[in-house]
C-alpha cells in the first residue's frame, strides 16, 4: 500500500521536460523502492534511472567526520588540539578552534568563500582555484565568536578537516575515502570529485530554475568542494552506507562510534545535536539520524530511523526540490502509527503585538516576526526561515545554519506593542530591542551613511550610495556589477538580498556610530556574523 503512495507521490514531481529525483528506501537491511524521475541532463536529454550518481552536498560532512576519528583511532590526530596544530599556515583566530569543535561546527571560523563570493560577481562566479580559499582564511583576524560558544554551520570548517586528513595520512582525500570507507563498504559508485569542472562518469547535471521557469546549468564556484560537500554517490551506495551507520562492523571500532553518537556540549555545559557530521534527534517522539545536502544546483536528504531499520535517501538534480520534505512523507507512510502527532506551528491570533523585527544591541542580531496565514512566521539575519512553535511560556523555533532557540516575551496591555524579547540560543541569553514599527526613509539616511567603507582582513573598498531613492551597497565586484539594496528597518539596521550563485543570498547590516554620523557598520549573513567594515572617507 504504501509503495502505491510513493508512487502516487513522485509522479506529481515527475516530468519529461525538467530534471528530477532518485529516490531509496530500505526497511530491515532490504531495499523496498528505487526510483527515478525527470531528466540527469536536459541538455542531452538523458533520463535519471535508480543507478545514476548525483551530488549529495554536506551529507558528505559525516564521511569527512569518519575520516578524522579512523585517523584518531590510529593515533594520528588528537581531536582536541587545535587544527593549526596540523594546518601549520592558519596563522590567525582560525587556525584556534580544535578539530572537534570544527566537526561540531561550534569552532566560530570565518567561511572565507562565503565571506569572500560577494566581492566577485552577482551572476554565477568565476572558479576560484583550489587552495585560495585556505590561503584567504589566514587573513581574518577576526571569527564569528569564541570556539565552542555557539552553533554555526560552516563549510570551510569541513574543508580543514579534509585537509588535515590529507596533511596526516599521506594521501588525497579522495583516495583516502576510496582506501578506508568506499571499497571497505562496496560503495563502488561513490567518488569525491571536488569540482564541477572535472567531468565524472554517469554524474547528473545540476540544474538551477530560474524565475522565469528556465533552468540553467549549476556550477560550484568554488574547485575544492573537498570534505564539506564534495562526494558523488548512488541512491544503493548510500542505502549501504546507512546499514552500516545503524550497526557498523566493518569500518572504525565500537569505541569509534560511541564516541561519535555522544551528544557533544558548548563551553557552558548546554548539549546541542550535531555529532560528527549528523544530526541526531527525535521527529515526532522517534529517534532520527539525518544530514541534508545541496550545492549550486543539487540537493540530497539522508535519513535513517535506527529503532525501526527504516532508511530513506533522496537526491535531486535540481534547485526547485525538496528532499527533505519527500523523505519525511515517506516514512511517515511507513511508520504511521508509531510516529506521535505533529507539533503545529504557533498561531498569531493574539500575539500580533510581536510583529516586526527585533536588534541585539550587543550581538548585532537581527530577528523578524509576521503573521503568515493565521501562524507565526520568522526570519533570522534577514534571511527567511519557517514558523514558530508553542513550547511551555514561549516559543521555538529551529534555523538551519544556527540551530534551535526560544523566545521569551511578556504580553502587554491591549493596543501596546511589545519592546523587547528574550532570545536564548546555544545555551545563550540575550534581550532583542522592537525596532520602530515605521523606518526612516534613503533621503532621511542618505546624508548620515553615504561614503566609502572598507573590510581591513581584505583591504576590500565598498560604498553605501543613494540612486533614484533608494540606498545600496555597491560592492567594487571584480568580475561584474553588483549592488545589494537596502531596506531600512530603523535608521541603523537594514536587511538585504542578492542574487549569488544563482540563488538568494540574505543578510543584515547594522551601523556604528560616533554620535550622528555612522563609522563603520557589522555585516552578517547565515554563516558570517559582524564582518567588519570602517568608513574611510
Amino acid at each position: 500500500m504504501a509503495i502505491a503512495i510513493f508512487d502516487k507521490l513522485l509522479e506529481a514531481l515527475n516530468s519529461k521536460d525538467a530534471p528530477g529525483y532518485v529516490i531509496g528506501v530500505a526497511k530491515d537491511n532490504q531495499t523496498i523502492y528505487r526510483r527515478a524521475t525527470g531528466l540527469a541532463s536536459l541538455e542531452f536529454a538523458v533520463a535519471n534511472t535508480p543507478e545514476t550518481r548525483m551530488r549529495i552536498g554536506s551529507t558528505t560532512k559525516q564521511f569527512t567526520a569518519v575520516s578524522i576519528m579512523l585517523l584518531v583511532e590510529e593515533g594520528k590526530l588528537d581531536l582536541d588540539a587545535p587544527v593549526s596544530t596540523y594546518l601549520t599556515d592558519l596563522k590567525g583566530p582560525n587556525g584556534k578552534p580544535t578539530l572537534r569543535q570544527l566537526i561540531g561546527h561550534t569552532s566560530g571560523v570565518r567561511d572565507a568563500l562565503e565571506s569572500t563570493a560577494f566581492f566577485l560577481t552577482e551572476g554565477l562566479f568565476p572558479q576560484i582555484p583550489a587552495g585560495l580559499t585556505h590561503k584567504w582564511s589566514s587573513e581574518f583576524t577576526s571569527s564569528n565568536f569564541e570556539p565552542g560558544e555557539r552553533w554555526n554551520y560552516s563549510n570551510y570548517g569541513y574543508m580543514m578537516l579534509s585537509l588535515v586528513v590529507e596533511k596526516v595520512s599521506g594521501l588525497s582525500f579522495a583516495a583516502f575515502l576510496k582506501e578506508r570507507l568506499f571499497t571497505p563498504l562496496g560503495m563502488v559508485d561513490s567518488e569525491m570529485v571536488p569540482n564541477d569542472m572535472d567531468l565524472s562518469l554517469g554524474l547528473a547535471a545540476s540544474h538551477i530554475r530560474q524565475p522565469n521557469g528556465v533552468y540553467k546549468r549549476g556550477i560550484y564556484p568554488c574547485e575544492e568542494l573537498t570534505g564539506g560537500g564534495g562526494i558523488v554517490s548512488t541512491i544503493d551506495d548510500m542505502l549501504r552506507w546507512m546499514v552500516h551507520l545503524r550497526k557498523p562492523d566493518r569500518v572504525g571500532t565500537p569505541a569509534m562510534w560511541a564516541e561519535m553518537a555522544r551528544l557533544p556540549k558548548f563551553n557552558n555545559g548546554v548539549e546541542h545535536n550535531y555529532c560528527f557530521g549528523l544530526k541526531r534527534q527525535l521527529h515526532r517522539g522517534v529517534k532520527i539520524i539525518h544530514h541534508a545536502g545541496s550545492t549550486i544546483g543539487s540537493t540530497c536528504m539522508m535519513m535513517t530511523f535506527p529503532d525501526h531499520a527504516l532508511d530513506i535517501i533522496v537526491m535531486a538534480n535540481r534547485s526547485d526540490s525538496d528532499p527533505a520534505g519527500i523523505s519525511l512523507k515517506i516514512a511517515e507512510g511507513l511508520l504511521g502509527s508509531a510516529l506521535q502527532a505533529p507539533t503545529v506551528a504557533a498561531k498569531s491570533t493574539g500575539r500580533e503585538a510581536l510583529a516586526g523585527h527585533y536588534c541585539s544591541p550587543t550581538t548585532k542580531l537581527v530577528f523578524g516576526i509576521k503573521a503568515h496565514e493565521e501562524k507565526l512566521a520568522f526570519s533570522l539575519i534577514g534571511t527567511p526561515e519557517g514558523f514558530l512553535k508553542d513550547q511551555g511560556d514561549g516559543l521555538l523555533g529551529s534555523d538551519s545554519t544556527s540551530g534551535e532557540f526560544t523566545l521569551r516575551y511578556d504580553l502587554p496591555e491591549t493596543g501596546k506593542r511589545i519592546e523587547q524579547i528574550e532570545f536564548e540560543n546555544c545555551g545563550i541569553k540575550e534581550t532583542l530591542i522592537h525596532l520602530p514599527d515605521v523606518a526612516p526613509t534613503a533621503q532621511d539616511l542618505a546624508a548620515d551613511l553615504i561614503g566609502t567603507y572598507v573590510l581591513a582582513d581584505f583591504n576590500q573598498p565598498v560604498e553605501v550610495i543613494i540612486d533614484e531613492g533608494k540606498l545600496y551597497i555597491d560592492l567594487h565586484s571584480r568580475y561584474a556589477p553588483c549592488r545589494m539594496p537596502l531596506e531600512a528597518l530603523s535608521s541603523d539596521a537594514f536587511i538585504f538580498t542578492a542574487a549569488l550563485g544563482g540563488r538568494p543570498f540574505h543578510g543584515t547590516i547594522v551601523i556604528e556610530r560616533d554620535g550622528k554620523k555612522s563609522t563603520g557598520f557589522f555585516l552578517s549573513t547565515s554563516r558570517t556574523r559582524n564582518l567588519y567594515f570602517s568608513r574611510s572617507k
